[in-house]
């Protein structure tokens, strides 16, 4: 290389490694009120706060949940994993929680960066898309909420996987691929959503690299390929066993996934261009006409004959349109997993594609005006970036807590009854009761159909002890799901603390008979008959039951225990219960103090170990007598 050669190439390098540097810091910039927030009630909770399994820390067992278990409804051990750092790192502390994911975020958008100037050798489209992509309000919901760790993790994985296979595809060798491919799994084990990178390689080889089509295209993409059939697996099993993959009889059909599909596609893109009225969450539209959904279905056909017949001059554009809609199939809600009709963090990896479309499709009418009105573009994409740093910084605002959240959700539409939802949720449960079970009021009027919106409004009914409206609600929400075994066991619960127990165990039995492999009415059940007299023996063969179905089932560890506590000769049997309910759950009160009985009894007989387990449940619940009351068998 010439001595010119040499400064030029040293000068890009210095610019590109500014170019780094002033994306990272924008993202960390705009995102900064986000470091004062705490955690917030949604999803939050069951993740970190209180997710007892990130105290055990880097340890045998911490590792075996982070890579095994499907808590609470997904694969992801490396997003598990980083919850766990945080936690060694800063316990509770919210806000240096939220500090991670601004710099995860910051490191993934210069990643995009790295990946499109380089598959593209062309620096300032590549530094104006990164920039949209630090700085866009669609993308406060996965930075601002800490649970959405797993959208910065897996992003910035995705763009190193892309990154990686850009220089395999310069000069392949094995090792160049298997960076790619430990990228992709790295992202797999964050957010099953990247499991559409095997096909979008295929797009990326097309433009920006303009690889040759043959054979080994695509079977370069096979070990890609079977990883991420593998991953979705996992997936639905998970999302299945947690409950968040939802059954047909609990959102609406095929066709209306469908319509809603289509016009999700419409409002994503809109949204794109003028992020206005953003919120969380967004509930699923009543269904008034096919029209829209018709409409938009043409729409995407008509975009993408177009981009397709104009694949060879404009290449950029069949690119941006089919990243954009290949990496937005997994969560555009045809397989349902939530309740949400759409979400802005399913946007954060997908708005890339269209912003390829943006950047590349400007640079082309560049050509046809005067280069003296260049400069004009330069000021527009500023401005633009400007502007929309002012709506993130707005936006983010919402996020300082639950309540702000959303109450801004009802102020954006009254008629959301998911946002109602979780107003209520987000009350405090003492301080807030009334204007909790007005939330849940409003949210089931709403929607009277759905029968989890009147379980909530129940249970606050019942925290309230407005007992004849909670039996009241009970049975509407029967009515209208006779079959939901989650109601007929609330319902079977309530009823045990009327002490009406014929009727609780009728409930109980119900919800087997409808759904014989949910295990909470097995030990629902077997609380229900341990308050009948001459009945222990059904309670134990109800508690085995629900053991079978969940061997990980701390409640009907503990209960159990306390029977076999309550056989003679059962002892020995009743600790190693005690021992693995408190090993799944170290906060179940009932398994400390049946330990604590039994410790005390031959041939254990640790008077020292038995007053331990008695002061932990006693910290847990230091009400002597509301501690009683778990000297038998619970309820879930």
């Amino acid at each position: 290389m010439s001595t010119d050669q040499g400064g030029a190439s040293r000068r890009f390098s210095g610019l590109g490694l500014a170019i780094c540097f002033a994306l990272a810091l924008a993202a960390c910039a705009v995102y900064f009120p986000v470091s004062r927030f705490d955690f917030i009630q949604i999803d939050d909770p069951k993740y970190i706060v209180d997710n007892h399994f990130l105290r055990d820390g880097f340890t045998g067992r911490g590792l075996n949940w982070a890579f095994t278990s499907f808590y609470p409804d997904n694969w992801f051990p490396l997003t598990r994993l980083s919850h766990m750092l945080d936690y060694a790192l800063f316990g509770l502390d919210g806000p240096r929680h939220h500090d991670v994911n601004i710099l995860i975020h910051a490191l993934a958008a210069v990643m995009l960066y790295l990946f499109l100037a380089r598959a593209t050798r062309q620096r300032w489209p590549s530094a104006f898309i990164a920039a949209i992509f630090a700085l866009h309000p669609l993308h406060v919901e996965s930075v601002a909420w800490i649970s959405e760790r797993k959208d910065v993790l897996c992003a910035f994985f995705w763009f190193a996987a892309l990154w990686a296979w850009v220089r395999y595809a310069e000069h392949p060798s094995i090792r160049r691929y298997s960076v790619a491919l430990l990228f992709f799994a790295c992202g797999l084990m964050s957010k099953p959503m990247i499991v559409t990178l095997p096909i979008l390689l295929l797009a990326i080889d097309f433009w920006p690299l303009r690889r040759t089509f043959s054979q080994r295209l695509i079977t370069e993409k096979l070990p890609f390929l079977a990883l991420s059939i593998a991953d979705g697996i996992l997936t639905v099993l998970a999302q299945h066993a947690a409950g968040a993959l939802h059954s047909l009889d609990a959102v609406p059909p095929f066709m209306p996934r469908l319509e809603n599909a289509l016009t999700t596609v419409v409002i994503y893109l809109r949204d794109t261009v003028w992020p206005a009225g953003l919120s969380n969450p967004y509930p699923w539209p009543v269904r008034e006409s096919v029209g829209p959904a018709v409409a938009a279905g043409l729409a995407i056909t008509l975009v993408s004959v177009i981009v397709l017949r104009l694949r060879r001059r404009f290449p950029y554009l069949a690119t941006g349109w089919f990243w954009f809609l290949l990496t937005l199939l997994p969560v555009i809600g045809l397989i349902q997993a939530g309740p949400q009709a759409r979400a802005d963090r399913y946007m954060y990896v997908p708005m890339t594609g269209v912003l390829i479309m943006l950047a590349w499709g400007v640079g082309d009418l560049l050509r046809l005006v005067p280069r003296p009105l260049h400069p004009l573009a330069a000021i527009a994409a500023v401005t633009a970036c400007a502007a929309l740093a002012r709506v993130t910084w707005i936006q983010q605002q919402y996020w300082q807590d639950s309540q702000v959240l959303f109450h801004h959700a009802v102020a954006e539409d009254e008629q959301n009854y998911l946002a109602w939802a979780y107003l209520g949720t987000s009350m405090d449960k003492d301080q807030q009761l009334p204007q909790m079970i007005e939330c849940y009021r409003m949210a089931s009027q709403l929607r009277p159909d759905i029968s989890d919106l009147r379980t909530q409004l129940t249970v606050a009914l019942l925290r309230a002890g407005r007992i004849p409206e909670a039996i009241e609600e009970f049975q509407t929400a029967l009515r209208l799901r006779p079959r939901d075994p989650e109601t007929r066991c609330l319902f079977g619960r309530l009823l045990i603390r009327l002490d009406r127990l014929p009727e609780a165990i009728s409930q109980f039995s119900q919800a087997i008979a409808a759904h014989p492999e949910y295990p909470e009415a097995y030990n629902d059940l077997g609380a229900a008959y341990w308050r009948v007299p001459d009945k222990m023996d059904e309670a134990k063969a109800q508690f085995e039951k629900a053991l079978a179905l969940r061997p990980a089932y701390a409640h009907a560890h503990s209960n159990l225990g306390l029977v076999l506590l309550a056989t003679p000769g059962g002892q020995a049997e009743a600790v190693r219960h005690f021992i693995q309910a408190l090993a799944l759950d170290p906060r179940d009160i009932s398994a400390n103090l049946g330990l604590s009985k039994a410790l005390l009894q031959p041939p254990f007989s640790d008077p020292a170990a038995a007053r331990a387990h008695l002061d932990a449940a006693s910290r847990l619940e230091p009400d002597a007598e509301r501690l009683r009351k778990y000297e038998m068998p619970q309820v879930d």
